[in-house]
C-alpha cells in the first residue's frame, strides 16, 4: 500500500494529529516538511521542526512493509541531520547547546518489525494499529481514527462501516472545513487503495449506500455529476445499487431527493 504521501499530507500541516495518535511529546508550534539529505540522497517521510531551539527535531518514518534496512537508513539520516544542524565549529564551544534529533518509526503492525530492532534502542518504534486502537478507546468520536479506519480494517468491515466513519469526519464540528476536507481526502485515498478495482465515483456511491443522504453529500454529488454531464447515469447507478440492497422507493427518495414516482418509474422500466 502506497502510504508515504498520504501520511506526509496528513501530518505535515497538523503535527498535533500525530501527537494525538502516538502520544509523542511533540512541541507546540513545530512545522512539518519532507527532507532530502543530499549527501547520500536519503529522503525522510516527515521532519518536524520545533519553533523553540531547545526542543528536538523529530525525524518520522512510516513503514508498512518489512524491510531489514529501515533502522540503518533512519539512524544514518538522524546522524546526517544532527551534523547538518550542529556545525563542527559550534560543537567545539563549551557553551553550545546542540540541536537534538529524535528518530521515530511508525510500523503498520508488529509483523513489519525486523528482527534487528533490539540493536537500535535509540529509535522509538510505534505500531499504527495499536496506536489507533488506543486512540479509539481514548476518544471514540475522533475524526482521525475515522480517516485512518481503512488502513487496517478488513474488507468486510469497510463495506459495512465505511459510511459511519465518513459521517464522523464530515460531522466533526470542532474541525475547520479545510481540515475536514483533508481527512475526507485521506479517507477516500485509503479506500481506493483497499478497493483497487473501484473508481473514486464507485467509492462515493458505496459510501452513499451506507449513509443517508441527509447526513452526507456524497449521493447528491453523484446526482450533480450526472446532471452536469447531461445524463442520469450517476443517479441511475445509485438507485440500482440501493434497490439491490432492499431499499424501498420511499427510502431511496428520502436519501436522493428524487420524487418517489420517478424512482418507481425507473424501477418499473428496469423490470420490464
Amino acid at each position: 500500500m502506497d502510504t508515504d504521501s498520504i501520511f506526509h499530507e496528513l501530518f505535515r500541516d497538523h503535527p498535533e494529529w500525530l501527537r494525538e495518535l502516538t502520544g509523542l511529546p511533540l512541541p507546540e508550534g513545530c512545522r512539518g516538511s519532507s527532507r532530502v539529505l543530499k549527501q547520500l540522497e536519503i529522503r525522510c517521510d516527515l521532519l518536524l521542526e520545533p519553533s523553540d531551539p531547545r526542543d528536538p527535531f523529530y525525524l518520522v518514518e512510516f513503514q508498512l512493509y518489512h524491510d531489514h534496512s529501515i533502522f540503518n537508513r533512519i539512524e544514518l539520516a538522524r546522524q546526517m541531520l544532527w551534523k547538518h544542524l550542529n556545525s563542527r565549529g559550534d560543537c567545539r564551544r563549551r557553551d553550545f547547546r546542540p540541536r537534538e534529533v529524535e528518530a521515530v518509526i511508525l510500523f503498520g503492525s508488529q509483523s513489519e518489525l525486523p528482527s534487528t530492532a533490539s540493536r537500535y534502542p535509540s529509535i522509538l518504534k510505534l505500531f499504527i494499529d495499536e496506536q489507533l486502537e488506543a486512540l479509539q478507546q481514548r476518544n471514540p468520536e475522533s475524526p482521525l481514527t475515522a480517516a485512518l479506519f481503512p488502513l487496517n480494517s478488513s474488507i468486510g468491515a469497510l463495506e459495512k462501516d465505511a459510511g459511519t466513519h465518513y459521517h464522523r469526519i464530515r460531522q466533526a464540528g470542532d474541525l475547520a472545513r479545510e481540515d475536514r476536507e483533508i481527512l475526507t481526502e485521506i479517507f477516500y485515498n485509503l479506500l481506493l487503495q483497499r478497493f483497487k478495482t473501484k473508481s473514486r465515483k464507485e467509492i462515493k456511491a458505496m459510501i452513499a449506500e451506507l449513509t443517508p443522504i441527509h447526513e452526507t453529500r456524497v449521493g447528491q454529488e453523484l446526482l450533480d455529476e450526472g446532471r452536469k454531464e447531461g445524463q442520469k447515469e450517476g443517479a441511475a447507478s445509485l438507485i440500482r445499487r440501493m434497490a439491490a440492497k432492499g431499499r424501498t422507493p420511499a427510502e431511496i427518495a428520502e436519501w436522493t431527493d428524487l420524487p418517489v414516482e420517478e424512482i418507481k418509474s425507473f424501477l418499473d422500466a428496469k423490470g420490464e
